[in-house]
């Protein structure tokens, strides 16, 4: 193979668009953004778990104290409503 004919298969294949692509990614992952990044969003993860659980737990807390003061005799039209939920927006 020639080099004219692999430069014109590479050009007719996108080479144009692909290379920048490439020297993107591996400029990216020497420069170790690549590992910063995915440092980050791990973290961001971690947060949400952490936050999740602990609304769980807070929800089962309620739920046994209202267990508790109808158990005792508080009559349930006295309890504050449960909170509304909303319908969670998505962002588009």
């Amino acid at each position: 193979m020639t080099p004219e004919l692999a430069t014109a298969i590479i050009l007719g294949l996108g080479g144009p668009l692909v290379i920048p692509k490439i020297a993107d990614a591996i400029k990216t992952i020497r420069s170790g953004e690549a590992a910063r990044e995915k440092r980050r969003n791990r973290s961001a993860l971690d947060l949400l778990d952490s936050e999740s659980s602990y609304r769980r737990r807070i929800e089962e807390y309620a739920s046994r104290l209202r267990r508790m003061l109808i158990d005792l005799g508080v009559p349930e039209e006295k309890l504050p409503q449960w909170p509304e939920r909303h319908p969670r927006r998505v962002r588009p």
